[in-house]
């Protein structure tokens, strides 16, 4: 049954639907080079840090593979989609990444979430703030101090200057 199943999918499959179908093809390439670069990270338990990378990524190619597995039509046209904004985003997303290991976790995302939600028209001066501070500090305690995750600190460590949380109390 199983057998059958498969070579009914391979003899569906044809380079014309895999060529419909570049976005799905993409996020495979993507998770294959996140699942690869989370095997590097260092093993700390059974769930060390580059467990959850993997996972989702895993989730990914199975959708994306089912996704080009199906030929269903689409009402999506490539040709007419704007690939502006998500060029705007992926070069903002490339800066940080980039500059992580010289601003840190914290100062990077302190500078690269206003620039992002100002972009995304959030335009309240208290939301860009208070986003733009809190999140990463949010999230910095969250991995960070709690899941225990090594964060980028930078040229000049200001995570040090955070207090640090009677986590020895909870666990």
């Amino acid at each position: 049954m199983i057998k059958g199943w498969i070579g009914d999918v391979a003899d569906r499959t044809s380079g014309s639907s895999i060529s419909s179908s570049p976005l799905s093809l993409g996020f495979i390439l993507l998770s294959l080079v996140v699942i690869y670069t989370a095997s590097t990270f260092p093993e700390e338990g059974t769930l060390g840090p580059g467990f959850f990378p993997m996972l989702i990524s895993v989730g990914i190619i199975v959708f994306a593979a089912i996704d080009l597995l199906n030929e269903t039509e689409t009402e999506l046209e490539m040709t007419e989609l704007d690939f502006r904004s998500p060029a705007v985003v992926l070069g903002l997303l490339v800066a940080y990444v980039f500059l992580m290991p010289i601003t840190g976790f914290l100062v990077g995302s302190m500078l690269f979430l206003p620039v992002f939600l100002y972009y995304s028209n959030i335009r309240s001066k208290p939301t860009l703030i208070a986003l733009s501070i809190g999140l990463p500090i949010l999230l910095f305690y969250i991995f960070g101090r709690i899941f225990l995750v090594r964060l980028p600190e930078g040229i000049i460590p200001f995570s040090r200057l955070l207090p640090r949380l009677p986590l020895g109390v909870m666990f």
